[in-house]
């Protein structure tokens, strides 16, 4: 784990060991933001990966990309490490989901059993997701 610094987005990582951190990149503009991961991955190997904000796939997107659109959208987290569904922090590095179909998932598994303020929670995480997604098509 790495301590954020003022100049960070975010910190953070996963269950697996996935473990990173997001920075600005140099080119990065309000029109096109662009970010930099640096971290290790679930297996101790550093990596470093840059990602444009407005490129990210929601229908299939790695944990890494979507914690950088988290940080970029200041998504409510509520009480939780992220605002993704608990299925999420199993990801390794180079694995990828589809956010939407996640996040659909547990909104009705919430429904379900009755928990309607966590469904409600996941319904607002998703719609900030897709708003966000739907401004830079």
């Amino acid at each position: 784990m790495y301590l954020k610094t003022d100049d960070m987005l975010f910190s953070s990582g996963n269950g697996t060991g996935l473990s990173f951190y997001i920075k600005y990149a140099e080119e990065s503009t309000e029109d096109n933001p662009v970010v930099i991961a640096k971290g290790v991955d679930e297996n101790g190997k550093e990596f470093e990966e840059k990602i444009n904000i407005n490129d990210i796939n929601l229908r299939n997107a790695s944990y890494v990309e979507m914690s950088a659109l988290e940080a970029y959208y200041n998504v409510d987290k509520g009480n939780s490490l992220s605002s993704f569904p608990q299925e999420t922090g199993c990801m390794g590095l180079n694995d990828r989901c589809d956010l939407i179909s996640s996040f659909e998932k547990v909104i009705q598994d919430m429904n379900k059993l009755g928990r309607y303020d966590l469904q409600m929670f996941y319904m607002r995480n998703m719609n900030t997701y897709l708003n966000a997604s739907s401004k830079h098509k």
